[in-house]
């Protein structure tokens, strides 16, 4: 039987009630060494924990649920205000540190066992939960049932971390030594579950409460305190884990939702160009990403800072995301509206002076009913306000006709300052609002549904407002959001992309050179003038004539193209650069140069005196025997 069907036949371990983390040799085979030379178990702290290069199948679960929960709460609670935005990100923040809280325990501790299992069972279900509460969570307007859920769920999740380092203790019970690092954390991860049960206790129907700033504050001290044990006992150190691989899984899964999203609403704009600049500047986010972060292992420290600059780097990604995905449906709006042709006989200079105002009305009733018919609207009150202003028309006499073509061929040349003046502008403007209302709807910008919803739930909507008031208010609301849209998505473009280069910069385990150095500058500068677009907002009209153009998306997709470009030049440019021949080698150098071009740092050959076998650029063992002692000479 060849080595190969051997391993095929190998069967599967059994599946344990519980299974030990714990490294320890194996009595009975006989290849192992000598547990006694390396220690006392009873005093010594060095314990050999299992390491794994990836991120097991209980990991990729957890990372999955994460995923859904991060998607539900997108679609229920869509960014549309700056009171939003702040539920938005109080959300992602608690969904994170619950996150990586048990994913610092399932890198270093966690095994398939029975009892993994059932306790992985708890933290699925803490993130169904999130699910749940996500609809209602708005710390600003409080659901009372939903505040006092989430409390609770953080309560389960944090007493779920507490028995799995109790149970990693049972296993390390007789290294006395280790127990007061375990002790430590069950009671930081304790201390912080009996926290948010009396949190829920603060929750009531009289008022709104504060307290839910306990729940960042003590999710931050949790995730700080775990770093710090880490850092200060070898036994929970983060060194050899994969912990960088699941953040980079992580970013993939954020990455991958979004992907799942712009897919949605590339069904509704099939037919337009923005939907595959979107695509590829999802593609190119994710190139330049796994581009910069190649490094698997790094030092504690610069590991710690690496994976805590993630939780703002995640933050920027999925806002970004978020609002880049608004940016396609936004696109097709624009193009939509600026592109409309029709043959209003009002614009229509030659034949208006003979016009009466019923081929007015009939002409306009012809072209808005074949523009429904593309754009049909979705709410009656749209309906009513177009039948009630085509019915308007005719109150307007068939003198006003003439003037009103004068007045359009005639700069000089002005309309009476009348009621009919007035009726004429009136009917234009509900019938334009209507259209542009019937537009937004189309590609699911639906906040005349968010205003009938809120009045269906007590609010929102003054019941005295006519339908052509309260079309008009959608219509500047919804243009007030594209705004806000617009901002937040370039801010969260520029901050993701700064957050990048300084994830880059941490992890870099070569020498910087001066190609390097301008290229980052370069970046960073990118990164800048992104986040800076959104100052538009401070001048109006420049503000509406750039929200005008076809350039919201193709701007940043051209940045990140730039990005992807400079990232694979290599080397000095020659741009930049004068280009220098090969240069003498001095005794050494080549061996100095290999070293610190390396991207990972090679290991070093500690014992000299015993025979040491290592693996060479090609993947060919060398080995070293000491040379034989002057005594052994014959």
């Amino acid at each position: 039987m060849t080595g190969k069907d051997s391993l095929e036949l190998t069967p599967r371990e059994k599946l344990r009630l519980m299974k030990s983390p714990v490294v320890e040799g194996s009595e009975t085979g006989p290849e192992m060494p000598n547990l006694s030379e390396f220690g006392d178990r009873f005093t010594d702290t060095s314990i050999e924990f299992e390491r794994h290069e990836e991120a097991g199948m209980l990991e990729v679960f957890t990372d999955l649920f994460f995923a859904a929960n991060y998607v539900v709460f997108s679609k229920t609670q869509s960014v549309t205000s700056l009171e939003r935005i702040g539920s938005y990100i109080g959300y992602f923040c608690m969904l994170w540190m619950t996150w990586l809280v048990v994913g610092l325990y399932d890198v270093r501790f966690v095994t398939d066992s029975i009892f993994e299992r059932l306790v992985r069972a708890v933290h699925l279900g803490v993130f169904v939960g999130f699910a749940v509460v996500a609809p209602k969570f708005d710390p600003n307007d409080q659901h009372v049932a939903s505040m006092r859920a989430m409390s609770l769920i953080l309560m389960a999740s944090r007493l779920s971390l507490t028995i799995e380092y109790a149970s990693i203790l049972w296993h390390v019970r007789k290294f006395k030594n280790v127990h007061i690092p375990f002790c430590i954390q069950m009671s930081i991860h304790f201390i912080a579950a009996m926290i948010y049960l009396g949190i829920t206790f603060r929750f009531d129907d009289q008022k709104d409460s504060r307290v839910f700033i306990a729940w960042y504050v003590v999710g931050a001290i949790e995730v700080l305190s775990t770093f710090g044990l880490s850092a200060f006992y070898s036994v929970l150190s983060l060194t050899r884990t994969h912990l960088m691989n699941r953040m980079s899984l992580l970013t993939i899964v954020i990455l991958g939702e979004s992907i799942v999203v712009l897919a949605d609403k590339v069904i509704i704009i099939v037919e337009g160009p923005d939907a595959w600049a979107g695509i590829a500047t999802t593609y190119m986010v994710f190139l330049i990403y796994f581009d910069w972060m190649k490094t698997a292992y790094l030092p504690p420290l610069r590991q710690l800072l690496w994976t805590v600059l993630h939780f703002p780097f995640h933050l920027a990604l999925v806002l970004f995301m978020q609002g880049f995905t608004q940016f396609i449906q936004w696109s097709k709006v624009i193009d939509v509206i600026n592109n409309l042709s029709t043959n209003w006989l009002v614009f229509d200079t030659d034949r208006l002076p003979r016009a009466t105002s019923e081929m007015v009305k009939e002409n306009m009733t012809e072209e808005l009913n074949e523009f429904f018919e593309t754009y049909h609207p979705q709410y009656s009150d749209t309906n009513d306000l177009i039948s009630e202003a085509l019915e308007n028309i005719t109150d307007i006499p068939n003198a006003f006709w003439p003037k009103l073509a004068k007045y359009i061929l005639i700069e000089d040349y002005f309309l009476p300052n009348d009621s009919t003046t007035d009726l004429f502008f009136s009917i234009i403007g509900a019938i334009e609002t209507a259209m542009e209302n019937s537009v937004f709807s189309t590609f699911e910008i639906d906040l005349e549904g968010e205003f009938i919803k809120e009045s269906e739930e007590g609010g929102g909507i003054d019941e005295n407002q006519t339908d052509a008031q309260f079309a008009a208010q959608v219509t500047e609301d919804t243009w007030d959001r594209y705004n806000l849209v617009f901002t937040y998505g370039y801010i969260a473009a520029g901050l993701c992309l700064g957050l990048m280069v300084i994830l880059s910069v941490v992890a870099r385990v070569t020498p910087w050179k001066p190609w390097p150095v301008i290229r980052t500058i370069i970046y960073l500068l990118l990164a800048l003038a992104m986040g800076l677009l959104a100052l538009l907002n401070l001048n109006e009209d420049k503000l509406e004539s750039y929200l005008n153009t076809p350039w919201l998306l193709p701007t940043l997709c051209i940045a990140w193209t730039v990005v992807l470009i400079l990232t694979h030049i290599r080397h000095d440019a020659p741009l930049f650069f004068r280009k220098h021949g090969p240069l003498p080698l001095r005794r050494g150098s080549r061996e100095n140069k290999s070293s610190d071009e390396s991207e990972h740092a090679q290991p070093m050959v500690a014992n000299m005196a015993e025979p040491t076998s290592y693996s060479g650029a090609a993947g060919m063992p060398y080995d070293y025997r000491p040379a034989p002692s002057s005594s052994g000479r014959e």
